[in-house]
C-alpha cells in the first residue's frame, strides 16, 4: 500500500487531469500486483448527457494500470503502448464507481493490465460500467530489475 500511495503522491502533483478527474479518488487497498479504489461520480466526469464520459473511463484505465504496475514495486507506472476499454454500463452524478487494478504481467521491458470499473448499487451488488486492457513500456531505475519484482503477477 505504501509503494502505490508513492507513487500516486508522486503521479498526483504532476499530472493535472489525474489531479482534476481524480482528486477524491481513494484507495482502500493494494497487495502486490493488485489495487483497488473508490470514487464518487461528480459532474466534471460527466458528458453532455449527465452520464459517465467515455474519456474518464480511458483516463481512470491509465492511471490504475500504472499503479497496478506500482504495487509490484515499481516506481516509475510506464508509458502507454495500448489502451483498449470496453464501455458496458453507465453511471450518474451521485453513484458510487469501484476501480480495480490488475498487473497481469511485468516483463522486462512490457506490463500487461487489466482494469475493472464497477458501480455500487447496494451493500452487496455492483454492476460493471467498463473494462479495460492496457500494455505499458516498462523501463527499470536506480538498480530495478524484472527479477527483483513480479515477472508474473499471479505467482
Amino acid at each position: 500500500m505504501d509503494q502505490v500511495q508513492k507513487v500516486w503522491g508522486r503521479i498526483r502533483v504532476n499530472s493535472p487531469i489525474y489531479a482534476f478527474l481524480l482528486d477524491d479518488i481513494e484507495i482502500h487497498h493494494a497487495e502486490r500486483g493488485v489495487f483497488q479504489a473508490r470514487l464518487q461520480v461528480t459532474p466534471r466526469h460527466l458528458n453532455s448527457k449527465g452520464t459517465l464520459h467515455g474519456v474518464f473511463s480511458a483516463c481512470v484505465t491509465d492511471w490504475a494500470g500504472g499503479l497496478a504496475i506500482a504495487s509490484c514495486g515499481l516506481d516509475s507506472t510506464g508509458v502507454s503502448t495500448d489502451i483498449h476499454i470496453n464501455y458496458l454500463s453507465t453511471a450518474t452524478a451521485g453513484d458510487w464507481l469501484e476501480i480495480e487494478g490488475r498487473a497481469d504481467k511485468v516483463g522486462k521491458t512490457l506490463a500487461f493490465t487489466t482494469v475493472s470499473i464497477s458501480k455500487r448499487l447496494d451493500a452487496e451488488h455492483v454492476t460493471i460500467v467498463a473494462r479495460g486492457s492496457h500494455t505499458k513500456y516498462i523501463k527499470y531505475n536506480n538498480g530495478q530489475h524484472p527479477s527483483n519484482n513480479t515477472q508474473n503477477a499471479e505467482q
